[in-house]
């Protein structure tokens, strides 16, 4: 599993992990916490746009998720 860092506004934290994936597809659980309330949701993200976003570097992996995958 791989942790990402998202870009999101002040006051507000966002992590993501990708759960599975296929070759057009990630599977990702998302995180927010905002104001002392968290939301956590699973959805399918297309490839493209995963990649896009790491790119781009709205996401950001987590060092500490790269150390226990290797």
């Amino acid at each position: 599993m791989f942790q990402y860092k998202v870009k999101s506004h002040a006051g507000s934290q966002m992590c993501m992990n990708v759960l599975s994936e296929t070759d057009d597809a990630f599977f990702v659980h998302i995180v927010t916490i905002k104001d002392g309330y968290e939301v956590q949701t699973k959805q399918s993200m297309p490839r493209r746009l995963f990649e896009t976003l790491v790119a781009t570097g709205y996401l950001t992996e987590l060092e500490a998720a790269k150390a226990e995958s290797a």
